[in-house]
């Protein structure tokens, strides 16, 4: 009989701060939508969202998790609205298309 490693009771709360920090942000985010949008504060919010879902991924992937589709799907859009320089450019896809 093989023996499992203790389990780290700290574990599930660790997970539970990070998609708590997701959640903080994605607020943050869409009350900086409402109203009159200063950007450079959206843009930051934006950037600290994408820090939280990156980290959230990353703790999933070091316990050999999935990563939700929410959080895939979210991933990828904030990594490309992060990429663009200017948000009035036009939208040209990664892959050149």
């Amino acid at each position: 009989m093989t023996s499992a490693a203790p389990r780290d009771p700290t574990q599930p709360q660790r997970t539970a701060e990070l998609m708590a920090q997701v959640a903080a942000a994605q607020t943050r985010v869409r009350s900086l939508r409402c109203g009159a949008v200063n950007r450079d504060h959206l843009n930051l919010a934006q950037d600290e969202l994408l820090e939280a879902m990156e980290r959230y991924a990353a703790e999933l992937g070091r316990r050999r998790l999935p990563n939700p589709r929410w959080l895939r799907d979210d991933l990828r859009l904030y990594r490309e609205i992060r990429v663009r320089p200017d948000p009035s450019a036009a939208y040209r896809p990664r892959d050149g298309s």
